[in-house]
């Protein structure tokens, strides 16, 4: 019995050795793993996520912290006090998906700023000092989903700075200071669905600028200057499903504008522009209400600026209205006309009956 039991307990204890032994390996690794995760989460920021997740915002920092683990996915900066971004700062971060710098003090990018972010997908550089984009801005960012570049002081676009954006979807320029947009500007944009350019200084829409973006459904200009829209402005616009004027300076409404696009379900907002009202307006809008793909779903809210009697009107309740004077004019133009071909005719007439009375009489009086 002793001899037969020993090798059990021998063989007993040698298993429950090897298992304390393969935990304790374990339990070390996985401390010294976790401890470097810890140790590489940059000073002063946090990582609810070790490696992946690294937020620095809201830190007032005056640079990018250091030692940035190449790992991480999603940067958060915003709410910072970043004024440039140095040469290679994000160089190695492979995988970086996602980089917030919204809310800081940025003014310029100079040339291979966002260097080494082939993979990223989302930038925000919102409410920030951009007065331009160097031409090389998108050289790196192939794989960029959105972009958004809102509240800035951009005054123009530089043709070639968002050319290499052959993924993006979505393009936020809104709340700059851009005056007209260059043709070919949006160049090479061929997946862009959603475009905002609201409260910039636009005067005029021009289809050459548009015209590289099939797929672009939903336009905002709302917000500018534009007082006048090009004939076929929109016509390239095969995917158009919303485009919004809102708040601009439209006084008259040309029908051949709008009437190029053919997208059916189109919805048009053109609220909150100083619409004279007057028998050409409504003529317009008239002729809008007839096209079946086409529909001005805030026509409720449109008013009247001029004339004056009827400033603040809502065009909707005044349109039946609007061409009465016209109208008018025009039938007691044709009533005078009308009037004084009867009175021809009747003259004519007239002196067609006097004629062989007088001839009768005239012989009477040689005779004599």
């Amino acid at each position: 019995m002793p001899s037969s039991s020993q090798p059990f307990m021998e063989q007993g204890r040698g298993g429950c050795g090897h298992t304390s032994l393969t935990m304790a390996i374990v339990i070390v690794v996985a401390s010294v793993f976790l401890t470097s995760l810890a140790a590489a989460c940059p000073i002063p920021c946090t990582c609810p996520i070790s490696g992946i997740v690294v937020d620095c915002g809201g830190l007032h920092l005056l640079c990018l912290p250091s030692r940035l683990p190449d790992g991480v996915w999603l940067l958060e900066l915003s709410h910072n006090n970043l004024s440039h971004l140095p040469v290679g700062t994000f160089q190695g971060l492979w995988g970086l998906r996602v980089l917030l710098l919204s809310h800081n003090i940025l003014r310029d990018l100079s040339g291979g700023a966002l260097g080494g972010l082939s993979f990223l997908e989302q930038l925000d550089l919102s409410h920030n000092q951009l007065a331009h984009l160097p031409p090389d801005f998108s050289a790196t960012l192939g794989s960029l989903l959105r972009l958004d570049l809102s509240h800035n002081l951009l005054t123009s676009l530089d043709p070639s700075s968002l050319w290499r954006l052959g993924s993006l979807e979505q393009l936020d320029l809104s709340h700059n200071q851009l005056a007209e947009l260059m043709a070919g500007v949006f160049g090479g944009l061929f997946r862009l669905h959603w475009l905002s350019l609201a409260g910039n200084q636009l005067q005029r829409v021009e289809g050459a600028a548009l015209a590289v973006m099939p797929g672009l459904e939903v336009p905002s200009l709302a917000g500018n200057d534009i007082s006048e829209l090009e004939a076929e402005a929109f016509a390239t616009l095969g995917a158009l499903a919303l485009l919004s004027l809102v708040g601009n300076r439209l006084q008259h409404l040309e029908f051949k504008a709008v009437a190029g696009i053919r997208t059916a379900g189109t919805r048009l907002l053109l609220a909150d522009n100083p619409w004279t009202c007057d028998c050409d307006l409504q003529r317009a809008f008239g002729k809008l209400g007839h096209l079946r793909h086409l529909r001005v779903v805030d026509l409720g809210n449109l008013t009247c600026a001029g004339p004056e009697r009827l400033s603040g009107a809502v065009l909707s309740g005044v349109e039946a209205q609007l061409c009465l004077a016209e109208t008018a004019t025009v039938l007691g133009i044709t009533g005078a006309v009308l009037l004084t071909v009867a009175v021809a005719v009747l003259m004519a007439e007239r002196k067609r009956r006097q004629g062989p009375e007088e001839a009768g009489e005239l012989g009477s009086f040689l005779e004599r």
